[in-house]
Parts: C-alpha cells; sequence; structure tokens
C-alpha cells in the first residue's frame, strides 16, 4: 500500500489541503493519506485552537473520504517532537508498505535546517508540493498540481475580521469553525 503521510498544523485544515491531498490520491496513486496535526513542534509556537479543535476539524474532513485518515500521535506527545520522530513512528506502524512524506516545496527548501532530515529520507520518500516553485530532485518526487493560493493565516485573519471564507474552506469545517466560534468568530460574522 501507498502511504502518504500530511503533517502540519491544519489551524485549519483548508482547501488548499485538500487539494493536495486529492492530488496525492490522483497523481501519485496513493492508496491512502494519514493526516498529522502538530502537537509540540519546535518552529511554531502553540497556535490559538486547541490540539483537539484542530484534530476534529480534521475528523470533520476524514468522514467524507474514505481514503483519509487521522492520527492523534503528534497531538498527544507532550515532548518537542520532530517529524524525523512521526517517520520513524509510522515506518514501525507500516513496515511493508511504501510511505511517502508530503510537504511543501517552502520546507522542502529549508529540509536542512530540519532535526535530522535523513531519518525522514531513510524510512520515506519524499512527495513535494508546488508553494514558491522551488525546483524538487531526485529522489524527491513533486506532487504535479498548480500552486493553491490559500493559507490557513489568511482563513484566520479573514474570520477575525469578519470577512467570508466559507469557499476556502470544506463546508464541515465552516461548520465546525461557526460551531464552536474558533478564531474570533462571532455571532455577528
Amino acid at each position: 500500500m501507498k502511504i502518504g503521510l500530511f503533517g502540519g498544523a491544519f489551524n485549519p485544515v483548508h482547501n488548499g489541503h485538500m487539494a493536495v491531498a486529492y492530488a496525492a490520491l490522483n497523481e501519485i496513486k496513493l492508496d491512502r493519506i494519514i493526516f498529522i496535526p502538530t502537537g509540540n513542534a519546535p518552529h511554531k509556537k502553540e497556535t490559538q485552537v486547541s490540539r483537539e479543535d484542530r484534530y476534529n476539524m480534521l475528523l470533520e474532513i476524514a468522514a467524507s473520504e474514505e481514503k483519509f485518515s487521522v492520527s492523534d500521535y503528534e497531538i498527544n506527545r507532550t515532548e518537542v517532537n520532530y517529524s524525523a520522530n512521526t517517520a520513524e513512528h509510522f515506518r514501525t506502524l507500516y513496515p511493508d508498505d511504501e510511505l511517502y512524506f508530503i510537504i511543501g516545496d517552502d520546507s522542502y527548501n529549508q529540509l536542512n535546517t530540519w532535526f535530522e532530515p535523513h531519518r525522514i529520507l531513510n524510512v520515506c520518500t519524499l512527495l513535494v508540493f508546488p508553494r514558491e516553485g522551488a525546483v524538487v530532485k531526485p529522489p524527491a518526487v513533486e506532487i504535479p498540481m498548480p500552486k493553491v493560493p490559500i493559507s490557513s493565516s489568511e482563513i484566520r485573519n479573514r474570520i477575525k475580521i469578519g470577512k467570508d471564507c466559507r469557499n476556502l474552506l470544506p463546508k464541515s469545517v465552516f461548520d465546525y469553525i461557526i460551531k464552536r466560534k474558533l478564531y474570533g468568530f462571532t455571532d455577528a460574522n
């Protein structure tokens, strides 16, 4: 089986993330995508939305696609977690499967600054989606798709100032944000 490991803050998960996941399924012929929301990432501060809410938003989108699942591996860890740990964890769970580690080309360009990136490369093939137009070199594989001009920070800002963003989010995620009044959403929005 070909499994894609798609980590990130997903704060919130949006249609750009969905486009990447579907492109990986359709263009690279992955059998499954596992979304892995970050817990204590070394390069990001804790988000304004709880780990549980970010996890639950991913469960919302996974409920509509049988090839999607969500892991709580990183959000349940109390110590700083490195992508190398995550990749090796999933290698132990899926020793006979092909694992693909999905990252944006902005992260790909910074891979040499990551903690022990060779450990990721030893157990996974990098799948890189376009964000900045980096040149992707083998053994990494570029996902053939257009750049998706959506960012979680843009969505958070739009919600905060009361601008509509429902076209940028899966409906179930938009409904979850409204119900839980996340990112400063109020009834006045």
